[in-house]
């Protein structure tokens, strides 16, 4: 039996594993593109029958503790971020909106130990209550609901938000917004630049997903108010 020539066997060997990487480059970028698919998400639950009605809207911030470290990894807290791109939709809206901080910096640096402080903290809430129903406009709080790390990184981020009647401060609807961090992502977002199309930012992108879903729901109304 003949051989095939050393430089056939090498040209075969070649094509294989020429074959077997552009197969794995497009497994890879199937997955990335499924990952950026699914990188936002929302859910949410109708509590009870109150609406924002009215033509305005106090934005409530509630910051987490500084305790929890948040800085480490590629992403950092979004939740005033959040809370300021939502602000900033619902004025284009039309609506008026106060920004409230539910939370004092003793509160959230941990030093309500200390009777001054806890007494600030205190203070601050019953200052921020007293503006919400003054005003008494629907309440929309924004909230961070939880982290999820691979490693150092962190993977996945939940905010929390809610619509609450003014004089009683409780949820009548509330949707959970969801953005996944996948390893390769980045792939994705390299397609997007070369088409000169770059992705907004977690925060714009979770507060449009927000408006939908208020929308959807009759939370808030579909159309722009007119002044």
């Amino acid at each position: 039996m003949n051989r095939p020539p050393p430089r056939h066997t090498l040209g075969r060997s070649i094509a294989r594993k020429l074959l077997v990487l552009a197969m794995l480059c497009v497994v890879i970028a199937g997955w990335a593109g499924w990952q950026y698919s699914r990188r936002q998400a929302v859910d949410s639950e109708t509590l009870g029958d109150y609406r924002a009605a009215g033509r305005a809207v106090t934005v409530l911030l509630v910051e987490p503790d500084v305790s929890l470290n948040l800085d480490a990894g590629l992403r950092r807290d979004s939740t005033a971020r959040l809370a300021r791109a939502l602000e900033r939709r619902l004025s284009e809206l039309g609506y008026r909106t106060q920004a409230l901080s539910a939370r004092s910096d003793e509160e959230r640096f941990g030093q309500v130990a200390q009777a001054s402080a806890r007494a600030a903290a205190m203070q601050h809430q019953a200052r921020t209550t007293q503006a919400i129903r003054e005003v008494g406009a629907p309440v929309l709080r924004v909230s961070l609901d939880g982290m999820k790390r691979d490693g150092r990184e962190i993977a996945e981020q939940t905010y929390r938000v809610e619509l609450l009647d003014p004089q009683t401060l409780q949820p009548a609807w509330r949707a959970t917004l969801t953005w996944r961090e996948g390893r390769y992502q980045s792939l994705a977002l390299l397609w997007h630049l070369r088409q000169n199309r770059l992705p907004p930012p977690l925060w714009d992108s979770l507060a449009d997903l927000a408006m939908a879903k208020m929308r959807e729901d009759g939370v808030i109304r579909a159309e722009a108010l007119i002044q």
